[in-house]
């Protein structure tokens, strides 16, 4: 089985996600837009966290946008 390379992969000790400026502010237009799943995806596909570090990534946004 072939291993997956992820772009920016995640902290998997800390669980932490860091990305670029420009992918952030891609994320962040998709949350904005209604997106919220494409914006998780879009995590998953660049750091191959799971669901749940996606999900709190994703989250961020949303409660950074109020």
């Amino acid at each position: 089985m072939k291993k997956t390379t992820y772009p920016y992969p995640y902290d998997k000790r800390t669980g932490q996600i860091k990305l670029p400026k420009e992918v952030e502010h891609e994320i962040r237009q998709l949350v904005q837009s209604g997106q919220k799943i494409e914006a998780m995806k879009r995590v998953l596909d660049l750091t191959g966290a799971g669901l749940r570090y996606s999900k709190d990534y994703i989250d961020q946004f949303e409660k950074r946008k109020g």
